[in-house]
């Protein structure tokens, strides 16, 4: 359907908001928010602490209901997913995820295919969880205690458990549409390695159309695995576009109330320096 088409019937690939707020008693959190994340991009999500990133993503991904406003998956309105249809495309990966018993880390990753089968995974499930530690690069310690991990290769295994849930059901699972993976600051409390590692195995699922959309804060690190940007601040839309060196510096500036400067804009995105 042409995406010039206007109104409500129109369809549009990928994770929409239209018009999306979210109130909590007094408290206005989002404010009147659209936007469109397409598939094939990696969309970020961007603004202060407070900025209302986190409630956008779970209104986004079906946790919350927005006061006002509509969320769609690829033209359908998520309010008609039923709960396992919902589990079966949609996934999120969260900072960082305790487990109260010694798991083996196989058994952590399997915890994604909980939604596609009823009693006893199949040879199938197996495969799927193989595949997905072995993009993460965790196969050879699939028997280890999930608690005996570090935290950069526990959040791997987490990575490894979500890529399980939305894998495609395709021969070689490499076909990724009508997929949709939210990442919620996943790299806040990991080193450099683990952050680019893990953002490096979320970009190569664009090859397969998967919709990725991620919260980051880390600007420069966002700047250089984005092509689709969100910046929010006070629950508003601050700018979005689809170039990091686009965003103007006075709103980064009065947005994260820093100085800003540019000193490069090379390949991988605009460098940016920040001072009080």
């Amino acid at each position: 359907m042409d995406e010039r088409a206007s109104g409500e019937d129109r369809v549009r690939p990928g994770v929409e908001l239209r018009g999306v707020s979210y109130v909590a008693g007094d408290t206005r959190i989002l404010d009147d928010v659209s936007v469109h994340f397409r598939p094939g991009r990696f969309n970020v999500v961007l603004g202060p602490n407070g900025a209302g990133k986190s409630t956008l993503l779970r209104v986004a991904t079906g946790l919350v209901h927005p006061s006002a406003g509509s969320v769609t998956y690829d033209g359908q309105a998520l309010s008609a997913f039923d709960a396992l249809r919902l589990a079966r495309t949609r996934a999120v990966l969260s900072q960082h995820v305790e487990l109260a018993f010694p798991l083996p880390v196989a058994d952590v990753a399997m915890m994604g295919r909980y939604p596609h089968y009823r009693r006893v995974a199949t040879p199938r499930d197996r495969e799927i969880v193989d595949a997905a530690l072995a993009l993460v690069g965790m196969t050879d310690r699939s028997l280890q205690p999930y608690s005996t991990l570090s935290g950069g290769e526990q959040q791997k295994v987490q990575l490894a458990r979500v890529l399980s849930q939305i894998w495609s059901d395709d021969a070689d699972g490499s076909d990724m549409r009508s997929r949709f993976l939210f990442l919620d600051e996943p790299t806040s409390s990991l080193d450099v390695h683990y952050q680019l590692h893990l953002l490096d195995v979320a970009r190569g699922l664009l090859e397969g159309r998967c919709t990725v959309v991620a919260i980051l804060h880390d600007l420069n690190v966002a700047f250089r695995y984005g092509d689709h940007f969100l910046l929010l601040d006070g629950g508003r839309v601050a700018w979005n576009g689809d170039r990091a060196n686009e965003i103007p510096l006075p709103v980064i500036e009065r947005v994260f109330r820093v100085k800003v400067r540019r000193s490069g804009d090379g390949q991988e995105g605009p460098l940016l320096q920040f001072t009080l």
